[in-house]
């Protein structure tokens, strides 16, 4: 029973010990309150006087014992805020500051603990002169000026409503909480419609971006387009040099110099035969360190391709070809290391292009000169091929230099015909056509795979070598 007893009176003194200390706390920040609130009425900033003490309102208005110091500096401090407007309204001929006057009658709304007689006195003075002053200007425009006339009818409204919303919430009539529940209400409205604002502008200001996204997307396909409709028309020069030849001789004897210049170099790569190149890149392959090369080369190549078809406006011409003629390769049962070393030459066969001005390739017209720059191309490739082994450097050369020779032997560059063309020019030319004819092109429209082995049948024989059209059947 003692100990229970014990129990009870810790617990009370527990409680009372809480309640004194919150109490204390309390009662300290009141008295900071009103000490801040005192300054401010003694510098005659009444404004910021009403809104420290109002703080303090807020603090007790739960109570039914309202702090009687709150409320006389509370009252003291309306009064001569209140007390400042109607004198500055009567040096200004009668009118009040109507936004001051507003605020102030919404915070001795809040805050009716604050109201008096003499405080009602002069805010009564003050609606009833607004009023009258108000109505006297209202009769200018009863006759014109509709706009105005609404606008001043409104203010009167509006006051006649605050004057008797005032005197009802000082009188008990309507609770303060009814007004800030209003005015809550009045902010979220004004918040869901700047919301919306936000959100109509972020929606325009979405669609203008979008609209600028689809004008430069668009502005560049047609630059794109431009460009490479210019680009397959200087690839036409390739095939039309015949004709240049026989229309300008001075061209074809420096075509024929030129070609001198290159004869050692064309005879060096022609110096192996087919079946002996293989068997040298195969017994180079034949050790560790050397295959460990192998996937650095693809890469090299992968990377050298992206960018010769970047240049020369072409979507994935390098990876296309090259698949298409590691696959020709495959049937024709190359072996392994072989065909992987055709398929990274076929990505970089037209290196040189890189050499010859985009100015120039981009070009709606040629010059005789400018025609056999771009024909020079194959000429230039060797310059990046540096990455790649010396002993395997051989295809990557032939590749880049004769895969526009004919099998009739009217190509281009040193006018081969037949087997003396090397094996790989011969694969790639055939490849190289029939993605070409399986490509949208702007002087026609695209073929299918059997249209396209038609066509490149048509000229077996003249342009292509017929065993690999009968190999490239097979694998499409």
């Amino acid at each position: 029973m003692r100990i229970k007893s014990f129990f009870v009176a810790a617990i009370f003194a527990v409680s009372a010990l809480f309640i004194g200390t919150a109490f204390a706390q309390e009662n300290d920040e009141n008295e900071a309150i009103l000490a801040r609130t005192q300054e401010f009425y003694n510098s005659g900033n009444y404004l910021k006087a009403i809104e420290s003490i109002n703080q303090a309102i807020d603090l007790k208005e739960n109570q039914k014992a309202f702090p009687e110091k709150v409320r006389l500096m509370a009252e003291a401090s309306y009064f001569e805020y209140v007390d400042a407007l109607q004198k500055e309204a009567v040096a200004n001929g009668g009118r009040v500051n109507a936004k001051n006057f507003d605020k102030y009658i919404l915070q001795l709304e809040l805050h009716p603990q604050a109201a008096s007689q003499r405080i009602f006195t002069i805010v009564e003075s003050l609606f009833e002169n607004e009023l009258e002053a108000l109505a006297a200007e209202r009769q200018k425009y009863t006759n014109g000026n509709a706009g105005k006339w609404d606008k001043i009818n409104d203010r009167i409204e509006f006051l006649e409503k605050k004057q008797n919303e005032l005197f009802d919430v000082v009188s008990g009539r309507i609770p303060a909480e009814k007004i800030k529940l209003e005015l809550a209400e009045l902010e979220m409205a004004k918040l869901d419609r700047a919301l919306r604002i936000a959100v109509l502008c972020v929606g325009v200001l979405l669609i203008i971006v979008v609209i600028i996204l689809i004008v430069i997307v668009y502005k560049n396909y047609k630059r794109r387009k431009q460009a490479q409709m210019h680009f397959e028309t200087s690839m036409e020069v390739i095939s039309s040099m015949g004709k240049d030849f026989q229309e300008n001789p001075d061209l074809a004897a420096a075509a024929a110099e030129q070609s001198k210049k290159n004869s050692l170099a064309t005879k060096a790569l022609l110096g192996k035969a087919d079946g002996e190149l293989s068997k040298q890149i195969m017994e180079f392959f034949s050790t560790v360190e050397h295959r460990k090369m192998l996937a650095d080369l693809q890469n090299k190549c992968f990377a050298l391709g992206d960018k010769i078809d970047k240049y020369t406006f072409r979507q994935r011409t390098s990876r296309k070809v090259s698949e298409l003629v590691l696959k020709v390769c495959n049937e024709a049962k190359f072996n392994h290391d072989v065909a992987l070393v055709c398929y990274c030459a076929s990505m970089v066969y037209d290196a040189g292009f890189l050499s010859v001005p985009k100015s120039i390739l981009t070009a709606s017209e040629l010059t005789m000169t400018e025609r056999q720059k771009i024909r020079e191309h194959v000429h230039s490739a060797a310059e990046y091929f540096d990455f790649v082994p010396e002993q395997i450097r051989p295809v990557f050369l032939q590749a880049a230099e004769f895969h526009h020779e004919n099998m009739d032997g009217k190509g281009y560059l040193a006018g081969l015909s037949g087997a003396q063309i090397p094996l790989i020019a011969r694969v790639i030319r055939v490849c190289e056509s029939y993605i070409s004819l399986t490509s949208k092109r702007a002087y026609r429209e695209i073929m299918d795979s059997d249209a396209a082995v038609k066509e490149l049948k048509s000229k077996a024989g003249v342009f292509y070598d017929s065993k690999i059209i009968d190999l490239l059947e097979k694998v499409i």
